[in-house]
Order: C-alpha cells, then structure tokens, then sequence
C-alpha cells in the first residue's frame, strides 16, 4: 500500500479533521480540558486566541481533539443501529442530538462561542447520537431511583421490620441499588464524595423556643434539647421519643425555622464545647465534567439527594409521613455510619427551607450534655454544649 493511501485512510477512519493548530488552556472553560492541555504544551503560541509566550503554552489540537472525542465517546454512541427506531414516526425511540447540539447544547459551558465554533468544524459530524447504554441506568440514576423506592417503601409499605436481602432475578440493570441496601449505598457516597466535616469548638448555635408573650423561656433546661420524656414530637430528623438537637448557625435562620403561631420566641445561643464530626449537605462539591476524574455520578445524586432533604413538608399533624425517610437515614448515621477513620458521626448540615442561605444543624445530642441540665442516674455524662446568652424576639 502506497504512503498517501495509507494516510488518507487513517484520515478517513478519524472522527476529527487532522490540523496544525494548537491550543492553550486558556481557550476552555472546562476544568479537566484545561487540565489536559497544560499536560500536553508543546507550543509557545495558541493559534485559536493568538496568546504566545517564552514557553510552551499550547497543546497540538489533534491531542485535545483526540482526548475530547474519547471522552464523548464514553458517554455518547451512534444511534444507527444502537437506538430503536420508529418506522411510523420516523424517527428514534430514544433522544438523540446531532453532533453540532452536542457541542453547542450539551457541552456549552466548556468554552465560549468562537472555541465551540472552532471545535466543532474540527469535527467530522456524520450522523445522530443517542446515549451510549441508553437501555440501563447510569449509577447516578440508579441511586436516584433507589432514594425514591426507599421512601416509598418506608411512608407506605413497612417500617420497623423491613429490608431483608433477597436474590432478585436478574433485570438487567448493574448499578441497581435496592431499598435494602439504600442506607449503606448513601454512606459510601458520603465518604467518597468528603462529606463529613468537622465543625470546631466554640461554634455558635442558635435555637427558638416560641412563647405567649410575658411567658419567655430563660433557662437550659427549657431551650436546650428535650429531655427524653419530653421529646413526643417527631421532626425531619427524629422519630417521636428520640432526642435530636435542631439549631441554626445564625439567629436569624433559628428565628424563620421556628414553628407554630407565637409572635413572642426566646432566642438560645449555645457554643459547642467539642469538636462534632457532621454530615455536611450545605457544600456539595462541584460536579466534575466528563472531562474531568472525579466522582461525578455520586456528586449528581448527592446534590438531589440534598435537595430532597432540605424541602419543606408539611406533615399530618399525627403521622408526619414525609419525615419517615430522614428519620431513618439520621438514625443510620447516628448509630451505624462511621467516616474514614471509623469516627462516628455527631450530626448532620442542611439548608434551610424557609430563609435562602440559611444553614440548619440536627446535632445527635441528649439533654443531659449540656451544662447547667441536671442528669439522671450515678454518672453524668460530659459536658459537650453550653448555653451563653438568650434573649426574647417579638416578630411584628
């Protein structure tokens, strides 16, 4: 075979139209093109922004074409002969995109106009694209899908004995996550995804006690957690009769998270007198591209699982259905969940639902751990919170 032969069929067999351009980092947007760019500089001028320097700064653009179409192609397949099709319709079962929707639609955020321009005639566009395993879940889907079944499963179909592992027959989906193993499926990601932080001794937290006016609240007994006896109240984090600490990292979110039809609250200041490991669904990290390493499917369920947990409900006055799930799942974490170091977890962050930025704190804490609480029984338990100032707020 002749040389041009063999060149113009190595053309012919590329998806991308060979070029000697070369691009810098600065060009993208997208963290992992940028950072493959700067991996693979071997130019000192960009020929697609014209920036030039002493040193190399620029990556040939067969290279990025190359790591840009691998990366598509893990995500992305063509529909001719992987998609169903629709002889009445004429068209796809599936959703499909042309080449140029991928680029300008689908990776928009990856740079601004003129790179995705430049991109895409460096292309060869040779026909519709439909997801690639459009037929299975992504493991980020099947989590979605297994929260959803492990919430109804709870609300409506068992509560106290309930999950036993069982051998389903195979249904085809290899990221399925069933209810049963939904609580130890959402610690992974947890761990993995560096949820758990550590909020600090000597952090404030504010909780509201709402009151008839004249009626204030002034001790800590009164305005710390309930005692167990008293807890007969469920809330998004705790069933009827298991103490859980709710406050808010400022007063004026304690203050729109209160409850009930008082015009008259007593506003608590605790700090904490430990460091507390919590679970942390404030911070969701940022989601990695597909050009980007990352846990990128355990981020996208993460930041709806977040969401989910931070809506508001209105509960049955007697049943309080929608809080069965998150119950559950703080108990998991009380009782079960451990970091990487085998640390157990003390609490759990989440945004507020009724004041934008707004941050709650459930701490996994007893009456009997704050200073000043008298305690039952021949040991006291160790001091881990302490009220420092209170003070009486009329809602006009």
């Amino acid at each position: 075979m002749g040389v041009a032969k063999r060149l113009w069929e190595e053309e012919q067999e590329r998806r991308y139209h060979t070029s000697e351009d070369a691009v810098c980092p600065e060009c993208f947007w997208d963290a992992g093109l940028k950072a493959f760019i700067k991996d693979h500089v071997q130019s000192n001028t960009c020929t697609l922004c014209g920036k030039t320097a002493d040193e190399a700064i620029a990556a040939p653009a067969d290279e990025v074409l190359e790591f840009f179409l691998e990366k598509v192609w893990n995500h992305y397949q063509s529909a001719d002969g992987n998609a169903p099709w629709d002889n009445e319709e004429g068209r796809y079962f599936v959703k499909t995109w042309s080449l140029y929707d991928l680029v300008f639609d689908e990776f928009s955020e990856i740079a601004d106009y003129s790179t995705l321009e430049w991109l895409y005639e460096h292309l060869k566009d040779d026909g519709e694209y439909c997801e690639r395993d459009w037929q299975i879940l992504s493991p980020g889907d099947a989590l979605k899908s297994a929260w959803g079944q492990f919430c109804h499963a709870i609300k409506h179909e068992t509560r106290f004995l309930f999950f036993v592992h069982g051998k389903d027959e195979d249904d085809g989906e290899p990221y399925r996550v069933r209810p049963a193993e939904m609580l130890e499926a959402l610690e992974q990601v947890i761990r993995e995804c560096g949820l758990i932080e550590e909020i600090k001794i000597g952090t404030r937290l504010f909780r509201v006690r709402g009151h008839e006016a004249g009626k204030a609240f002034t001790e800590v007994i009164d305005l710390g957690p309930p005692p167990k006896n008293a807890a007969k109240s469920a809330g998004r984090m705790n069933a009827p009769g298991i103490v859980v600490m709710y406050g808010a990292l400022d007063r004026d979110t304690a203050i729109a998270e209160s409850t009930g039809e008082h015009t008259n609250f007593s506003v608590a200041e605790f700090e904490l007198l430990n460091n507390f490991r919590v679970v942390d669904l404030t911070h969701i990290p940022h989601i990695p591209s597909i050009f980007e390493d990352g846990p990128r499917e355990s981020l996208l369920f993460l930041r709806h699982f977040a969401k989910d947990v931070s809506q508001p409900f209105t509960p049955d006055k007697e049943l309080h259905i929608e809080y069965t799930p998150t119950q559950v799942v703080s108990e998991y974490l009380r009782h079960r969940a451990r970091d990487k170091k085998g640390g157990a977890i003390h609490g759990l962050l989440y945004k507020s639902a009724k004041r934008e930025g707004g941050v709650n704190l459930a701490l996994f804490i007893e009456s009997e751990e704050v200073e000043g609480v008298p305690h039952d029984g021949w040991k006291p338990k160790e001091h881990r919170l302490k009220m420092v100032g209170v003070e009486e707020v009329i809602k006009v």
